[in-house]
């Protein structure tokens, strides 16, 4: 039993140099690497990433049947709306991401959409308002991306998986366009016009204060997490979600209540004011006989709207990886001959 103790001592402080010291020595110098650290060593890369997926939208309009809910209660998925991108990301640590993000896709939303069980159900009350919005999106974004297993041990399994969960925090800049639609009877058509200039809800409006013109280019707050694969050494492949969230609340063009339709002719062009009229309350062509009126709510303006995308994400390694600090490096020490020898 003793010469197994001593034999396997002698093994594991055998293994354990090893581990400490790899190298030659070619009667000169002898050449020494490192053995692995705790944590990832901190190399850097680039990748170049394409993206594309289902988009959605939460707000005023559509829904699903009952009062409105906040998130994901009242959502639903009968538009079908998609977001594309790409995207440039630089490893500093493989544990921690910088992405430039760009997507760009269209997002969409309908009271026709609403699930009612009778006239007396809430949603009812939404299907008969009968307003529609789709709206073009534009963004730039930097995200910060953190792999947490990669914290984990080096030499641990865990961190060298191919499967790796992650999340994404950052800020966006995003440009959006909300446009409603008409029937038009001399086009015997539907035509979609820009809802914004139209001020539909008194926007601007001296008899409205508070409502100020909403800007079509703002700030938002992407965040979300991912799964990714590493098909090999130099491509990925990731699904992830990824939410917004927004400062505003006319995303979709809906806020507030109806407002007196004689403004429209005050503020607006001849031809504006008209459509503005048709457009800002449809509830007549649901309901004739009792369409909503002045005063009456027509969206709700304390929860501010919110849009979504599920991206396939393909990567491709642009760069070569790179050690920082020469951190795993061979280090070259000089010895004297004798000293080696004894």
């Amino acid at each position: 039993m003793k010469y197994f103790i001593v034999i396997f001592l002698v093994i594991a402080i055998s293994l354990d140099t090893y581990a400490q010291i790899r190298g030659f020595y070619d009667g000169n110098h002898y050449f020494e690497k490192e053995s692995k650290p705790f944590f990832a060593p901190p190399k850097k890369s680039t990748h170049f990433s394409l993206l594309f997926g289902p988009s959605n939208y939460l707000g005023d309009l559509g829904g699903n049947t009952g009062i409105g809910k906040a998130f994901w209660s009242d959502n639903n998925f009968k538009k079908r709306t998609f977001f594309y991108g790409f995207a440039l990301t630089h490893y500093r640590y493989e544990a921690v991401g910088i992405r430039l993000n760009y997507s760009a896709g269209k997002i969409a939303g309908s009271d026709e959409d609403v699930t009612y069980k009778n006239i007396y159900d809430n949603a009812y009350f939404r299907f008969k308002r009968n307003l529609n919005f789709q709206s073009k999106i534009s963004e730039g974004s930097l995200l910060l991306e953190i792999i947490p297993f990669k914290f984990i041990n080096y030499n641990k399994s865990i961190s060298q998986m191919a499967l790796q969960p992650y999340f994404l925090l950052g800020i966006g800049l995003y440009k959006f366009n909300p446009q409603g639609s008409y029937f038009d009877d001399i086009q015997d058509d539907y035509v979609w016009v820009d809802l914004q200039p139209l001020r539909t809800e008194g926007q601007g409006m001296t008899e409205y204060p508070t409502r100020k013109e909403y800007k079509l280019t703002q700030a938002n707050i992407p965040f979300g997490m991912g799964i990714r694969y590493a098909i090999s050494d130099k491509t990925s492949l990731s699904f992830e979600f990824v939410g917004r969230k927004l400062f505003t609340d006319y995303l979709d063009d809906v806020s507030t209540n109806y407002i007196s339709p004689a403004l429209f002719s005050k503020y607006l062009n001849e031809e504006d004011a008209a459509i503005a009229k048709i457009i800002n309350n449809k509830s007549n062509i649901i309901d004739p006989d009792n369409p909503y009126q002045v005063g009456n709510k027509r969206g709700n303006p304390k929860r501010n709207d919110f849009y979504y995308s599920f991206n396939l994400k393909f990567s491709v390694r642009i760069s070569k990886m790179k050690d920082i600090a020469n951190f795993i490096k061979g280090t070259i020490y000089k010895y004297d001959d004798n000293e080696i020898c004894e």
